[in-house]
């Protein structure tokens, strides 16, 4: 084998994981983007929930409840991803 076949094996190899790692890459980004949507649309729903089945002046109590555990996961979430690097 030559060089020049050599080489041009090694770059059609090289393209073909960097197409396979970009790809990868966009069904990731697609996924989290998703995950993100309906991340928004399970809080406001669960706060749509709480103004429908709790008396009007059990709201706020619930609503900061509620709020409050969301910001506590929030930050554990946070706190994993930071120690993770």
């Amino acid at each position: 084998m030559s060089e020049t076949e050599e080489l041009n094996s090694e770059t059609k190899d090289a393209k073909g994981s960097d197409l396979g790692e970009n790809f990868k890459k966009g069904v990731f980004l697609i996924a989290m983007l998703l995950l993100l949507v309906a991340t928004f649309q399970l809080y406001f729903s669960i706060t749509r929930v709480i103004e429908i089945w709790f008396e009007y002046q059990y709201i706020p109590i619930f609503t900061a409840v509620y709020n409050f555990i969301v910001l506590l996961v929030s930050l554990y979430i946070t706190r994993l991803y930071i120690i993770k690097r």
